[in-house]
């Protein structure tokens, strides 16, 4: 008798876990059928941003960070060492993000987040990142007789096909860096162009 309740049991145990595996299948099936809506998809601008262009740069990686401010944010976080290139835009649930391309022999997303005074919200560049206009993409260089070399904006913006020389150039413009920094990169620009890069540097920055 003993062996055929658990005989019984068994069986009874074994139906009801098909039935409930079935049930599962079926509601997957459903879940997998239905019509993605517009939150599954990646937003505008999420497509990856390519590392292979930072020339020289096989230790390059990507992170994403959370600012008050666009404008401020991007000239701080390019001025920062070890960052090759950033982008204004968005990210989901943070309307304010830079996107930031670095050297990872360099600096990695905790220091940039300790020296910004900003909140790393993505370390590895994985999230989905709306791009913003172009006229918020290396604001403050866009403000100078400087922005008639800048191309490619709608991406974040390049000078002589350089991302890295126009993240810097766009820091400098707001205050940030050094004078030596300036020097040192005013080799690929003439005499006059660097003496007005340092004089807007000089007043930017007595007012930081």
């Amino acid at each position: 008798i003993f062996f055929r309740r658990v005989c019984f049991i068994g069986k009874h145990a074994t139906q009801q876990m098909v039935l409930k595996i079935m049930r599962l299948l079926k509601t997957s099936a459903r879940g997998h059928s239905r019509r993605k809506s517009a939150s599954d998809e990646p937003p505008e601008g999420a497509e990856p941003f390519c590392v292979a262009r930072v020339q020289g740069a096989p230790h390059a990686r990507i992170c994403q960070i959370q600012v008050d401010s666009f404008m401020d944010g991007e000239a701080l976080l390019g001025s920062l060492d070890g960052v090759f290139a950033t982008q204004v835009g968005s990210t989901i649930g943070v309307p304010h993000t830079v996107r930031v391309i670095y050297d990872s022999k360099k600096t990695n997303p905790t220091d940039l987040s300790v020296q910004s005074g900003f909140k790393v919200v993505d370390v590895d560049g994985t999230r989905p990142f709306r791009l913003g206009p172009p006229d918020q993409q290396k604001y403050y260089l866009q403000q100078t007789p400087l922005v008639k070399w800048v191309t490619e904006l709608p991406k974040g913006g390049k000078v002589g096909d350089s991302a890295l020389f126009a993240t810097r150039l766009n820091a400098y413009c707001n205050g940030y860096g050094s004078e030596g920094d300036i020097q040192r990169d005013c080799v690929y620009l003439s005499e006059e162009y660097c003496t007005f890069l340092l004089d807007v540097w000089k007043e930017k920055h007595r007012e930081q």
